[in-house]
């Protein structure tokens, strides 16, 4: 009777120690099994170009799009959702820009911002350095315009020719295309917001794609003084070209600038004209 409890005693310390053995085993085996990398899907997110300091208003040639594998959490993908917009944060070079680190919505002037002594005007944003972003609020901007000084067809009574038969008058047609003078007009304005046009609501039955096709306008609104501000009124009434100078906001110089015509040309650069042909 002892022999067999003896017997099953050692029976089951095998069973024990077999039992053990494979779960050792067993583990040890999983431990080692490498599980497949999952590939990360890469993705175009916003990065900094440069450092952009807290405070200060994200230009558009401060960011671009970079294909990133690994992501940040609130990485903004819209380089639209951070031009114009004031940084949160320090963003350091090549650092993904996120949501935390820019102002959910742009601001724009309240009341208070604009000085006592100015009134705020709206200018159709449609120059270069407008349209591409170089201009952003907070910056000082000088207004330049190119109009036509003379703009009647016929300019004086002996402009005529003379028919022979039967004595007609026939006025001259005169060249207009060197008529047009160059001017530095309004200067040293500060930019107070970029505003957009708002959404149109489609009509029904409207197609969609023309309202992709539809860019909104976009305007500066600059802080100005009530009689520069009926000039600048005059001015985009003409029939001429409006465009805006870049100027550092520490700069309070006026400019003196001698407007251009093609006489500034031909005195300034020497130009001889060429004479008709025989």
């Amino acid at each position: 009777m002892k022999r067999r409890s003896w017997i099953w005693f050692l029976i089951s310390g095998i069973l024990a120690l077999l039992a053990g053995v494979v779960a050792i085993a067993a583990l040890r085996f999983f431990a080692d099994r490498v599980d497949p990398e999952i590939p990360v899907a890469s993705q175009m997110v916003v990065v900094a170009n440069s450092p952009i300091a807290a405070g200060s208003i994200i230009r558009v040639d401060w960011v671009a799009l970079t294909e990133r594998d690994q992501i940040p959490s609130g990485a903004i993908v819209n380089p639209d959702d951070v031009i114009g917009r004031k940084a949160l944060a320090d963003i350091a070079p090549n650092e993904v820009i996120r949501v935390q680190d820019v102002e959910q919505q742009a601001q724009g002037p309240s009341r208070s911002d604009i000085p006592a002594d100015k009134i705020a005007v709206a200018l159709p944003a449609d120059d270069i350095l407008s349209k591409w972003g170089a201009v952003m609020p907070g910056d000082h901007v000088d207004v330049l315009f190119t109009l036509d000084v003379i703009l009647e067809t016929d300019m004086y009574p002996e402009e005529v020719l003379r028919v022979e038969e039967g004595e007609v008058l026939q006025r001259l047609e005169r060249d207009q295309s060197l008529d047009h003078v160059s001017v530095l007009t309004l200067q040293n304005l500060e930019v107070l917001q970029i505003i957009e046009e708002p959404g149109v609501t489609l009509e029904e039955g409207q197609q969609a794609q023309d309202q992709a096709a539809s860019v909104p306008q976009r305007a500066m609104v600059l802080a100005i003084n009530p009689q520069d501000a009926v000039l600048l009124k005059y001015l985009r009434d003409t029939e001429g070209i409006l465009d805006v100078a870049l100027r550092s906001p520490d700069n309070g110089t006026l400019f003196n600038a001698e407007p251009v015509n093609i006489n500034y040309l031909v005195l300034r650069y020497g130009i001889v004209l060429p004479e008709p042909l025989q």
